[in-house]
């Protein structure tokens, strides 16, 4: 029998739980940005996210499982505003969302030094991309912006790179300007001339 609480695929107390989560991956992220991974403590993310203490061990078996899901969630984020619907030119949605990713490791060096240090980090990181990335590739073949012989395995190189860069920023390798030189670079890899991509990328790089 379908009940009215189950109608909708999901039940109250399963929608319940999952807010709940949602709660408290919010709160952890607010306090990282707010003191950094050292000033996290489970008492204060139950408090702001206004559950009991002993609610976080229903979601979370320790810290450091909220901690891998604040930079899943982050990931996740920066994988939807690949190709947003605002750019009407693959180039330029491409080159905005390399910038948008890379720059996590200037804005956030607490979150992004999380990401490239969390176990299988770079599969993990290629697994959220790859989707909306490969799609951004493919639409920009079709309408003839990107002049690509092997898809795959550039989309394959252009993940890894944008990893690179971010880890290298992280470990003071990579100064200032390398998110810059990085969305060039990819563009470059994907066919466009070398003036159009550092155009591209200095125009994405004004407008972010």
């Amino acid at each position: 029998m379908v009940t009215t609480e189950t109608a909708n695929g999901m039940s109250r107390t399963a929608r319940r739980q999952a807010k709940t989560r949602v709660d408290l991956i919010k709160a952890a992220r607010e306090i990282i940005a707010e003191r950094g991974l050292e000033g996290l403590r489970v008492s204060e993310v139950t408090q702001r996210a206004d559950v009991a203490f002993g609610t976080f061990y229903n979601q979370f078996k320790t810290k450091d499982d909220i901690i891998e899901a604040v930079v899943a969630e982050t990931l996740v984020g920066l994988a939807n505003s690949i190709d947003s619907p605002a750019f009407a030119d693959p180039a330029e949605a491409h080159a905005a969302s390399t910038l948008a990713i890379v720059r996590i490791a200037y804005q956030d060096p607490d979150l992004a030094r999380l990401l490239v240090n969390l176990s299988q980090a770079e599969a993990r990181f290629e697994r959220i991309i790859r989707p909306q990335a490969g799609a951004l590739l493919e639409r920009g073949v079709a309408e003839g912006v990107f002049a690509i012989d092997d898809l795959e395995t550039t989309l394959t190189m252009s993940m890894a790179a944008a990893f690179e860069v971010i880890h290298g920023i992280v470990d003071g390798r990579l100064g200032d300007g390398a998110d810059l030189t990085c969305a060039e670079v990819l563009l470059r890899m994907a066919g466009v001339s070398p003036r159009r991509a550092a155009r591209y990328a200095r125009s994405a790089s004004t407008a972010s």
